[in-house]
């Protein structure tokens, strides 16, 4: 890891040949392009993964809730606190906290807290 969360992501993506196909990722400069947005990282037929950066008093999406109707959804709070609310309650996600989201269900993440929030998801099937 280098600095504080610009960490490499390494990614085997399969093989050829018989050897590892592998990617490497540095998230370090991309947390900027992730304020208040969800940035894919890395997709394949498969999975996607990216990254979000959500500021003090934002709402994603900004109004409504957003679905993901064939796509399982997993995040996991690098730094800070949000809540995540599905329209039947609000869950309090803490650094640490390991997500998941069913297929289907409407949500939104709200930062209500004093700090940013930084989060690593994974959906899959891609959207």
């Amino acid at each position: 890891m280098s600095g504080k969360y610009g960490m490499n992501m390494i990614l085997l993506k399969g093989k050829i040949g018989g050897k590892d196909m592998v990617e490497i990722i540095n998230t370090g400069e991309k947390w900027n392009e992730a304020r208040n947005k969800a940035i894919p990282i890395f997709n394949n037929e498969r999975v996607e993964m990216g990254i979000f950066v959500l500021e003090p008093g934002e709402r994603a999406p900004e109004e409504g809730f957003s679905i993901h109707q064939d796509s399982e959804e997993y995040a996991y709070i690098l730094e800070g606190e949000v809540l995540f609310c599905t329209k039947e309650r609000c869950y309090l996600l803490k650094e640490g906290d390991i997500m998941y989201n069913a297929p289907g269900t409407p949500h939104y993440t709200e930062n209500r807290g004093e700090n940013e929030a930084k989060i690593i998801w994974v959906v899959a099937p891609p959207i």
